[in-house]
């Protein structure tokens, strides 16, 4: 690309983030509230639908940056994830000003989940057929992950903020160049939105950004795993998500063992408990910008081994700061004693 495009597409990059920005100021002033409840980590109540900042910020910008930078516009399976993003966003927006049931939702998740995958970003291993009902399955969960986990100040947008600058810095290396500019454009518009949410929330992202930049982290993490010609690639994606993934697992897991219902809104979530102990919240935050980094890290280390011995080691590496994690979590409460997790 010449000097004159790439200076198209960084201005295209600010544009990016002061269009989110402005946009976010916005949805402050239009005031749809989040009201706290027993589970949140705020007192007062608190606009939400910042996210529709970033999506809208995205969406304008990213076909001008595809043009200046040689992608094609109108690929089939960059229109699936378009039109699979527009809907999960429409209804996870109308769900966060009249709070649908769950099952619209859910199924809203689905149907978003299937449109990609038909479009073409999915596993091609380990058969066609095997590898699509991964997909989707993938991306339900990460989508219903990141949504989880969207209960601290900058905690997912600082997290996919750096999960997207480490995408776009290792993009060629990975052998995915693809994704460079489309992920450092998710980064300007996260920056855009991050100084209204993070140390101190003017803002959330409320569902419609939780879930809209879930979805795309997921295809994200679907292409990288689907084209890196490394042999073990396809870690990239889950690592950088592995705190998020691990959290949300974790809880689930010792929600079961407990007895409680796995469909109740709780807040035992390992962030959660955490706050609750009396943790400032952006420490936890950075806590979990520091794990996303140290995710990609460990998927360049291993990127160039065999699949086994890549996948093997990866899941180590990524599993040792959390394990950590949750150990300080149980001393903590135990001299902090939260109640029931």
């Amino acid at each position: 690309m010449s000097f004159s495009f790439s200076c198209v597409a960084i201005f295209c990059l600010l544009g990016a983030c002061v269009l989110s920005t402005c946009l976010v100021r916005g949805m402050i002033g239009l005031a749809v509230m989040d009201t706290p409840g027993h589970r949140s980590a705020h007192d007062t109540p608190t606009p939400k639908g910042g996210g529709i900042g970033v999506m809208l910020a995205f969406a304008g910008v990213l076909p001008v940056l595809m043009y200046v930078t040689g992608q094609p516009l109108f690929s089939f399976s960059a229109c699936a994830l378009a039109a699979a993003t527009l809907l999960l966003c429409a209804v996870s927006w109308l769900d966060d000003i009249y709070q649908w049931s769950p099952a619209i939702k859910f199924a809203a998740q689905c149907a978003a989940a299937c449109i990609i995958v038909a479009g073409g970003i999915a596993l091609p291993w380990p058969t066609p057929i095997v590898g699509a009902v991964l997909s989707v399955l993938w991306l339900i969960f990460i989508t219903n992950a990141v949504n989880f986990m969207d209960g601290l100040n900058g905690l997912i947008s600082g997290c996919l903020c750096v999960a997207a600058l480490c995408m776009a810095a290792a993009a060629t290396y990975l052998g995915v160049p693809a994704l460079r500019w489309p992920a450092l454009l998710m980064v300007f518009c996260l920056a855009g939105f991050l100084p209204f949410n993070f140390p101190n929330a003017r803002i959330f992202l409320g569902d419609v950004g939780s879930q809209g930049c879930g979805l795309l982290a997921g295809a994200a993490a679907l292409y990288t795993a689907a084209h890196s010609p490394l042999p073990s690639g396809w870690v990239v994606g889950p690592a950088l998500l592995f705190p998020l993934i691990y959290d949300v697992i974790f809880t689930l897991i010792r929600r079961k063992l407990a007895g409680h219902s796995l469909v109740q809104a709780h807040r035992g979530h390992l962030y959660q408990v955490l706050h609750r102990s009396g943790i400032y919240a952006p420490a936890i935050s950075l806590m979990e910008w520091t794990f996303t980094l140290w995710g990609m890290m460990v998927s360049c280390f291993v990127a160039p081994m065999p699949i086994m011995a890549g996948s093997i080691t990866a899941f180590i590496l990524v599993c040792v700061p959390q394990l950590v994690w949750t150990g300080f979590a149980v001393l903590r409460t135990r001299q902090h004693p939260v109640g029931a997790w």
